[in-house]
């Protein structure tokens, strides 16, 4: 859902250094803090989980234009720290795939990676107070809704960057520089305008036809999530659910 498919030389040098680089410190900073123990136990789960997690980042959904990323369910299932650890291998992966550059996979992972800290910890504070399939569902729209926000608000800055810079060379120039500035962003409006309403999603255009694919990939992801938790609690809750909250 929240993956950039951009190949690389769109988004300009400092946009994708500082993802590599707060990518980066943030895994050190897990490894730091994880305990080794725990690593072992779970690493076999955090390479099924990967595996699950690339599956649905690369075969889109035949019923609706967009793919799953279970980035939720990876963090439910192993936890926020190795499941960021797991995306990062992920988005490496598809790089190579050519799904989105090798630049872009510090700021991928950072994107994906906010789905998995904070569904994880959103299904702990729901399941705590709701059912937990609902509670499921709920924190798997927050970080659907949260990490969407974010790969548009990086895709809205990083765009068109350099050439809205602005540059001092006297009132005059800076005036003119003004007046391009209004036609560029009149111009670049009019190209998503344009595209958008080359959006068609069953009877719907345009914007309608956008916010219905989002809310229709948001609610598979949502309620497949769900289920797969579901059937986990049935079968190992211990792998979801902390030994006091297991039902013996």
């Amino acid at each position: 859902m929240s993956h950039i498919h951009m190949p690389d030389g769109i988004i300009s040098a400092p946009w994708w250094v500082s993802g590599y680089f707060l990518t980066l410190m943030t895994m050190l900073w897990i490894l730091k803090s994880m305990d080794k123990e725990e690593v072992r136990k779970k690493i076999p789960f955090t390479g099924i989980a990967a595996a699950i997690m690339l599956l649905g980042m690369s075969v889109p959904l035949v019923i609706v234009p967009v793919h799953l990323s279970l980035a939720v369910l990876t963090g439910i299932l192993i936890g926020p720290k190795l499941g960021f650890l797991a995306v990062f291998v992920v988005n490496i992966i598809l790089a190579f795939f050519g799904h989105g550059g090798i630049t872009i996979v510090g700021l991928n992972t950072l994107i994906i990676g906010s789905e998995v800290f904070i569904g994880f910890y959103l299904f702990k504070y729901f399941t705590q107070r709701l059912h937990k399939v609902m509670g499921t569902v709920i924190a798997t729209v927050i970080a659907l809704l949260v990490s969407t926000t974010l790969m548009v608000g990086v895709v809205g800055m990083t765009a068109g960057l350099t050439e809205a810079l602005p540059h001092h060379h006297g009132e005059e120039h800076h005036q003119e520089e003004h007046y391009v500035e209004e036609e560029y962003d009149e111009h670049h409006h009019g190209e998503l305008q344009e595209e958008v309403t080359k959006i068609k999603y069953l009877v719907f255009t345009g914007w309608r036809a956008v916010f219905l694919i989002l809310s229709a990939g948001i609610l598979l992801e949502s309620l497949g999530t769900a289920l797969i938790i579901r059937y986990f609690l049935k079968v190992r809750p211990d792998l979801i659910l902390p030994p006091q909250d297991i039902d013996i």
